[in-house]
């Protein structure tokens, strides 16, 4: 009696670890990372975009004591710094959609093709009885199926 006991319990715990486990993964927490670490920036990289050259400071021009009276040291201008242009040849066009909606004689067809079919079945097994039972739930049951399948989006 005792095992039989703990073999049940052992089954319901199995059973609740198997839908904690099933609810977790089902969540959106099961797809979010706990704890992210930055992302060590590589040169070059898109993490690190490059960035302008720093401008060295130049000195202002001075004129050297040692080199004569007319020498003057002037600055060199810093060179330009590269930038990177980007050119798109190509146009990405979206695709269209629209959305197909059936006519009213089409709807009209498919409830009344199903009230049919369910008062024929209806007769084989109930007679006048089932056959009115039947035409009522299959025409109940066609205009469920056309409300929901009424509008269709198609891609152009």
């Amino acid at each position: 009696m005792i095992s039989r006991n703990v073999a049940i319990g052992a089954g319901v715990l199995a059973l609740a670890g198997l839908s904690a486990v099933a609810h977790y993964s089902s969540t959106t927490r099961a797809s979010q990372p706990a704890a992210v670490a930055p992302a060590t920036s590589v040169p070059g990289s898109y993490l690190d975009p490059v960035a302008p050259a720093p401008v060295a400071a130049v000195p202002p021009a001075q004129a050297f004591a040692g080199s004569g009276a007319g020498v003057v040291a002037v600055p060199v201008a810093a060179a330009p710094v590269r930038e990177r242009v980007v050119y798109r040849t190509r146009t990405v066009a979206r695709p269209r959609y629209y959305v197909h909606r059936r006519s009213k004689k089409h709807s009209a067809e498919i409830i009344g093709g199903s009230a049919i079919g369910g008062a024929g079945i209806g007769a084989l097994v109930g007679g006048k009885k089932g056959a009115l039972i039947g035409g009522l739930v299959g025409g109940a049951a066609g205009t469920v199926y056309d409300r929901k399948t009424h509008k269709k989006v198609v891609r152009e």
